[in-house]
C-alpha cells in the first residue's frame, strides 16, 4: 500500500497529538501534585483533553480517507462488474 503525503501527514498529527495528550498529562501531575491526588488526577484529565480531541479528529479523518479509498475501489469493482453483465445480457438475448 502506498502512503501519500496527506497519509503521512495524518500520522505526523496523531502522533503530535499523543505527545501534546501525554505533556498535559505531565505538566498537570507536576504542578498539582501538592494539592492532593484527587485534584492532580482531575487537572491532569483535564489537561490530557485538548490532546486527546486532537487524536479522536485525526483518526476520524484517517478513517474518512481510508473509507474514501474503499469507496473509489468498491465502485470501480462494481462498474466492472456491470460492463460484464451487460455484455451478457446483450448476447444472450
Amino acid at each position: 500500500m502506498k502512503t501519500t503525503l496527506f497519509d503521512s501527514l495524518l500520522s505526523l498529527l496523531v502522533g503530535a497529538s499523543w505527545a501534546l495528550a501525554i505533556a498535559g498529562i505531565g505538566v498537570g501531575i507536576y504542578l498539582f501534585h501538592p494539592f492532593g491526588f484527587v485534584s492532580t488526577f482531575f487537572i491532569a484529565f483535564v489537561a490530557a483533553l485538548p490532546g486527546l480531541l486532537c487524536v479522536v479528529i485525526s483518526e476520524i479523518a484517517r478513517l474518512q480517507v481510508e473509507k474514501t479509498a474503499l469507496l473509489k475501489k468498491q465502485t470501480k469493482l462494481l462498474e466492472s462488474i456491470e460492463g460484464l453483465l451487460r455484455v451478457s445480457f446483450i448476447s444472450h438475448n
